[in-house]
This record gives C-alpha cells, sequence and structure tokens, in this order.
C-alpha cells in the first residue's frame, strides 16, 4: 500500500492550496529569504467547505463567517539526498512532521499557528517535487528574541551609531517588551512547564521559534518551526533546563525564569538555576567553537 503524500484540513479547499503551490516559485511574497528553507505569504479565498456545511448552521450564520480571504505561510523544504529521503520514508519528511506535531500540540492546548495541510514529493510546473507545509499566517507582537537577546539589540546600536533608526512601530514593541520584560519571562517558564509537563520535548526550543501575542499584559506563547518534537517523554529537572537553554544566555534572565520555574515544579531556585546555567554556559562554549572553526569548515565544504 502506497504511503499517503499529503493530508489537507477539512476546512480548506484541497484545489485551491493544489494551485498556489504548482505557481508557488512565481507568485507569493517571501516571509523568510531563500535559504536552507523558504517561506511565503499567499492569500486566499477561505471558503469553510460552505457547500458542506448543513442549512440549519447556514441559516444561524452570516455568509461573511464562511466566506473571507486568509493569509497562510507555506513553507518549502529544501531538496534532501538519497539517503536523507530513505529514512524520512519511516519517520516522515519534515512537511509532515510539521503538519502532524501542529495536530498534537493543539490537542494538548499548546499553541501554534493553525495546520492547514503538507504535500510531499510535490511536482510543480517546472517538473521538480519539494515537500510543503501550509500554515495560518500568525499575528504576532513579537518574539522571544527580543525578550530573552536585549544584548543583540544594545550591541546593533553601538554598531550602527548616529546611523542607527527603526520604524515607530518597532520602537513602541521594544519598548513595551523593555517595560514588562520580566512578567513576560515568568509567563514563558509557566509556559515552558506545562509543555514539559505534557511530555513534549521540543528539540528547536530558540528564541525566533515562539511567537508572542500581546494580550492585554497576558501573553500569548505559540510554537513554529515543528519538525523536531518528542511526545510523550519523561522530562526530568536536568533534561527540562537543557531543553530551554538555547533560549536565552543572560544569566539575570535565567534567574527570573529558574526562580518562575522553581515554583511550578516545586524545587528549590538555585537547584535549578543550578543546572540552567550549566547548560547555557555549555551551550556558549559550543557556539564559540563553531565560530572558531567556521573558516577551516567552509574549506572542507567548498572542496565537497
Amino acid at each position: 500500500m502506497e504511503e499517503k503524500k499529503f493530508e489537507v484540513n477539512g476546512k480548506y479547499d484541497e484545489e485551491i492550496l493544489i494551485n498556489i503551490l504548482k505557481n508557488f516559485d512565481k507568485a507569493g511574497e517571501y516571509v523568510v529569504e531563500p535559504g536552507r528553507n523558504e517561506i511565503k505569504r499567499f492569500e486566499i479565498n477561505f471558503e469553510n467547505n460552505l457547500e458542506k456545511v448543513s442549512k440549519k448552521r447556514k441559516k444561524h450564520n452570516k455568509i461573511d463567517d464562511f466566506k473571507k480571504k486568509k493569509m497562510i505561510n507555506i513553507k518549502k523544504f529544501k531538496q534532501k539526498d538519497f539517503i536523507t529521503n530513505f529514512f524520512y520514508k519511516f519517520k516522515g519528511s519534515k512537511a509532515k512532521r510539521s503538519y502532524e506535531y501542529a495536530k498534537k500540540l493543539l490537542k494538548y492546548k499548546i499553541k501554534t499557528p493553525e495546520p492547514i495541510a503538507y504535500f510531499d514529493e510535490f511536482v510543480n510546473e517546472d517538473n521538480k517535487k519539494n515537500s510543503y507545509y501550509i500554515s495560518e499566517e500568525l499575528k504576532y507582537d513579537f518574539t522571544c528574541r527580543e525578550v530573552f537577546w536585549p544584548e543583540d539589540i544594545e550591541e546593533e546600536k553601538a554598531k550602527q551609531g548616529e546611523n542607527y533608526k527603526i520604524n515607530e512601530e518597532m520602537e513602541r514593541m521594544l519598548s513595551k517588551v523593555e517595560k514588562n520584560r520580566e512578567k513576560i519571562i515568568k509567563q514563558f517558564a509557566k509556559f515552558s512547564f506545562n509543555l514539559h509537563e505534557n511530555g513534549v520535548e521540543f528539540e528547536d526550543y530558540s528564541p525566533g521559534n515562539v511567537l508572542i501575542k500581546d494580550k492585554s499584559g497576558n501573553y500569548d506563547f505559540y510554537l513554529v518551526d515543528l519538525n523536531r518534537m518528542k511526545f510523550n517523554v519523561k522530562l526530568n529537572l536536568n533534561r527540562r533546563m537543557k531543553n530551554v537553554s538555547r533560549m536565552m544566555e543572560n544569566e539575570k534572565i535565567a534567574r527570573i525564569f529558574a526562580n518562575e520555574y522553581a515554583k511550578c515544579y516545586k524545587q528549590r531556585e538555585e537547584i535549578v538555576f543550578r543546572y540552567l546555567r550549566y547548560y547555557i554556559r555549555k551551550h556558549k562554549r559550543y557556539v564559540y567553537f563553531k565560530d572558531i572553526t567556521r573558516p577551516v569548515r567552509n574549506v572542507f565544504k567548498r572542496k565537497k
């Protein structure tokens, strides 16, 4: 029996999505510029399968509730070599895993942009095969990067000097984050604790992969880039802090996080912080090693 190569959320029209994928390279607007993968946004006429909706349901809803335009994001995964594709047959492609993991997260009431579809080995008009993951476009306020890495902004200011400029919207956002940083970190600690308590280990738990919506001082956290996750995992404190250690580097910020996480975990703050600090420092050494060896590794890549 041949493995199924796509799945579409029942609320969406399969034909509309297929037509968009056929023209992916020629249409849409880049969210992430071409690199290892590509992400583009498209506008679709979202029809909640109006023809399948019962007459009773139609009667109690306005037509505008069913017909509206919607922005979606489509992630096109880079084509893999033969060996990688062979292993994907056992664990599923990145596109398929992203879709299935998103559905699992939502069952746990862990937020992520709505999964719409995945397509594996989809042949476009140029007769090239690619895998795609389609989700709703989420209007978020900022990411964990702005919360946990304020030093990046300061470094950028110092580097550009008098030439440093940001638009008013960005300035308002950064000002709001600065004012509420501690509150956001504490709520994120509770979110992380809930994630771990549900047995979810997000292997790409990093600042850019957590989007944040400000709900009048209460913050909703959304996970993205989902293809590397484990479920039903028993996570001890050591593994929990290792999992979250890539999220931050500043030890003052780590202390705030550890304090709140310790309250949820019912453990002494010093113990939680000790584990977290150990893995933060270990990751810093790893990043430093990669940075100093990059020129050598690039030489070998070119030779290949």
